[in-house]
C-alpha cells in the first residue's frame, strides 16, 4: 500500500505562490522584458487581449494641421481687430469664411473658428452672419501635434491591448505590434477509463472525456494557446513520457491526474521521480487534490475530478500562471457582499465536508484528516449568485446546487466557506469576500 502520510497539503494561496516563485512568473508580472515567451508582431486589428512586449510609439505628429475643434466656420482673425464685429454683410464663402468640421484640417489661409451655434448661414450657403467674435487667434482649432508626436509613446511593454488601446495605437499610423506569445499549454487526460468524445460505441465503465474541453476553452479565454495530448493510460511509464512530451513542447502543462489515492493514480508519484512536488493536495473541495509540480522547468498543474470540478480550480490554479507568464496581475477578482440568504447545510459525502462532517460519517465512508499545513480549516466552494441591489449594495446569496449541477451552473461567484479549526459559523447580514467568476448585473 502506498504511503500517503507525507503528502504536502497547502492553502491555495500559498500554493499559488510557492508555484509562481518555482517557475520563475512572479518576478514577470508587470515586467514583460523578463518573460521566457516568445515575442510575436501581430496586426494592431487582430491585438486585442495581446500583451504588448515593448513600448510603441506614435510615426507622425497628429494632428499634422491646424485641425478645427468643433463644427464651426473658418475665419481669419485679423478680420476682427480689437475684437470688434466687423461687418459681414460683404462677406462670401471661400473668400473671407469657410466651413470647417470637427478633426477636419483648417482651410488654407484661416487661422481661427467661430462655432457653428453661433453663425447664421444663408440659404444658398454663400453668407454669414455672425454674433461672436473670436477671444484671440486660433480659437476654435488644435495645433500641429497637440494629439501626439512623432515619438510619443502610445501603449506601454506590459499593458494589455482594449479596443481603446487598439485605436490609440492604430491614430498613431502603426499598424502591427510586438507582443508576448500567448503560453502554451499542453492537456495530457490520463485513465484507462476514458473515451474521447464522438466514438459509436461506449464501452461498459467507460466515461467520456471532457476536461480537454474545459482545459481548452478556459486556457484560450485566459490568453493562452491550447496544445491538446492523447489520452494517456494508468501506467507510470506512459504517464511519465506523456509528461515529458508535453514539457519539451508547452510553458505550461496541466495533467488530468486522479485522486492521487486510485490504484492507477501513478501521477505524484512519476513528477516525484523526475520533478519536485509544490503540493500534492489543497485545502478546500471540490479539488481537495490539486497539485502543483516542477518537471524539466515547466510548472505543471495537476487538477482532479470531473470537468463540473476542474472547471472551478483551474481558475484558482491555471489561471494565475497563465496571467503571470504574460506579465499581468494573477490575483483573483474578489469583491465583499452581504449575505442576503441562509447557506444550505453541508451535502453529506461531498469533499466540502471532509472536516466538518468526518465524525458523522459510518466507517469507511469518510476521508480522515490528512492537513500537514498550518491549518486545520477546510474550505467548501460555494457556488453563489451576486447581484447590484435596487439600493445599489452588492448582495450575495447562495445557489441551490452543486457544481456541475444546472442551477450552479448559472452562479457568477463562488465563496470559500470554512469548516473546522473553530471556523465562525456563516449568517445572514454577514460581509462576505466572494470570487467573481461571471457577469454582475
Amino acid at each position: 500500500m502506498r504511503d500517503h502520510s507525507n503528502h504536502i497539503e497547502l492553502a491555495r494561496e500559498e500554493a499559488v505562490r510557492r508555484m509562481l516563485e518555482a517557475s520563475g512568473f512572479a518576478g514577470v508580472v508587470g515586467n514583460p522584458e523578463g518573460s521566457s515567451l516568445r515575442v510575436e508582431r501581430v496586426a494592431v486589428a487582430d491585438a486585442v487581449g495581446r500583451v504588448l512586449a515593448r513600448d510603441v510609439a506614435a510615426q507622425f505628429d497628429a494632428p499634422n494641421a491646424l485641425t478645427c475643434a468643433l463644427d464651426s466656420i473658418a475665419v481669419r482673425y485679423d478680420d476682427f481687430e480689437g475684437g470688434e464685429m466687423p461687418d459681414t454683410s460683404t462677406w462670401t464663402r471661400g473668400v473671407n469664411w469657410e466651413f470647417a468640421n470637427t478633426g477636419v484640417a483648417m482651410p488654407e489661409r484661416f487661422d481661427t473658428a467661430i462655432v457653428i451655434e453661433h453663425v447664421k448661414v444663408s440659404p444658398d450657403e454663400q453668407h454669414v452672419e455672425i454674433d461672436a467674435a473670436p477671444s484671440k487667434r486660433f480659437a476654435g482649432t488644435r495645433p500641429v501635434g497637440s494629439r501626439m508626436h512623432a515619438g510619443d509613446v502610445l501603449a506601454h511593454a506590459g499593458e494589455q491591448i482594449t479596443p481603446e488601446v487598439a485605436a490609440r495605437i492604430a491614430g498613431g499610423n502603426v499598424v502591427s505590434v510586438p507582443v508576448l506569445a500567448k503560453p502554451r499549454v499542453a492537456f495530457i487526460p490520463t485513465g484507462d477509463e476514458l473515451q474521447i468524445p464522438g466514438s459509436a460505441f461506449v464501452a461498459r465503465g467507460k466515461n467520456i472525456e471532457t476536461n480537454s474541453l474545459v482545459v481548452k476553452m478556459k486556457t484560450e479565454a485566459w490568453g493562452g494557446e491550447f496544445v491538446p495530448m492523447q489520452v494517456v493510460s494508468d501506467s507510470p511509464s506512459a504517464i511519465e513520457a506523456a509528461i515529458r512530451e508535453a514539457c519539451a513542447v508547452a510553458d505550461i502543462v496541466v495533467l488530468n491526474a486522479g485522486s492521487l489515492k486510485g490504484s492507477g493514480d501513478w501521477a505524484c508519484e512519476v513528477m516525484e521521480s523526475i520533478g519536485t512536488m509544490i503540493c500534492h493536495q489543497t485545502n478546500h473541495g471540490p479539488g481537495h487534490h490539486s497539485s502543483y509540480a516542477m518537471v524539466d522547468g515547466v510548472p505543471i498543474v495537476g487538477i482532479s475530478g470531473p470537468s463540473t470540478g476542474a472547471a472551478v480550480t483551474l481558475g484558482f490554479y491555471l489561471r494565475p500562471l497563465i496571467r503571470a507568464a504574460l506579465s499581468l496581475n494573477s490575483a483573483p477578482i474578489a469583491v465583499k457582499a452581504t449575505l442576503v440568504e441562509e447557506m444550505p447545510a453541508p451535502r453529506r459525502g461531498g469533499a466540502a465536508d471532509i472536516q466538518s462532517e468526518k465524525e458523522k460519517k459510518p466507517a469507511g465512508e469518510g476521508r480522515p484528516p490528512e492537513a500537514t499545513g498550518p491549518t486545520d480549516v477546510f474550505f467548501g466552494l460555494k457556488p453563489m449568485s451576486l447581484l447590484v441591489s435596487a439600493e445599489g449594495r452588492l448582495e450575495v446569496r447562495p445557489v441551490r446546487g452543486h457544481w456541475g449541477t444546472p442551477a450552479a451552473n448559472a452562479a457568477n461567484a463562488l465563496f470559500m466557506m470554512p469548516s473546522g479549526g473553530g471556523a465562525a459559523p456563516v449568517q445572514v447580514g454577514d460581509l462576505l469576500e466572494v470570487e467573481i467568476i461571471g457577469p454582475v448585473y
